[in-house]
């Protein structure tokens, strides 16, 4: 499976479409996400706009789901069911991280979701594991994940007022860093 942002203009053809954080019957799309099955399957799934803050966006596969990070939610999409989950996020979405490119076996997670204050922690079937908060004020990194703990750092004072934070990988527990402004 392969997904991509679909530009504006985009008029390809899709098998399927699903409506995704839609609040009334006058549904504006602020974006659009196109999966690509390998059956020849094409899923149009489009992001419903709401008053949010939009700095960032993405899009990652794990397994049959599929995440949507935009404005200040997360969405998980079953490309089977067409079941949707989604989480609000404190501020904006600022990033994802997977087991993959972490180097780590997913056995504790699959996809890491930062906000400008959190990092939030799915399972291979797209379930909230854990969340942690107060990790920065604007934007959360991953920077590794070793067998024990998730390594990251949080911007407290911008710009550049990064301070590394550690926590627990199989429960999101703060092993070090404070949740407070920097010293």
């Amino acid at each position: 499976m392969t997904i991509s942002f679909l530009r504006e203009d985009d008029e390809s053809f899709f098998t399927r479409s699903l409506l995704v954080g839609a609040e009334g019957a006058l549904t504006v799309i602020a974006a659009r996400v196109a999966v690509d099955s390998d059956s020849g399957d094409r899923l149009r799934i489009d992001v419903a706009a709401v008053q949010e803050c939009n700095c960032f966006q993405a899009v990652r596969m794990a397994g049959t789901k599929v995440y949507i990070g935009y404005g200040g939610r997360v969405f998980i999409v079953d490309c089977v069911t067409g079941g949707v989950a989604m989480h609000q996020m404190d501020g904006y979405f600022c990033e994802f991280f997977d087991a993959a490119e972490l180097e780590t076996s997913g056995e504790d997670f699959v996809i890491l979701a930062s906000s400008a204050s959190e990092l939030f922690a799915f399972g291979l079937d797209g379930a909230l594991l854990w969340k942690t908060t107060q990790l920065g004020i604007d934007g959360v990194l991953v920077h590794r994940a070793t067998l024990t703990h998730i390594e990251g750092s949080g911007e407290w004072d911008p710009p550049d007022g990064w301070e590394p934070f550690s926590l627990a990988r199989r429960t999101g527990e703060r092993i070090s860093g404070d949740s407070a402004a920097p010293r």
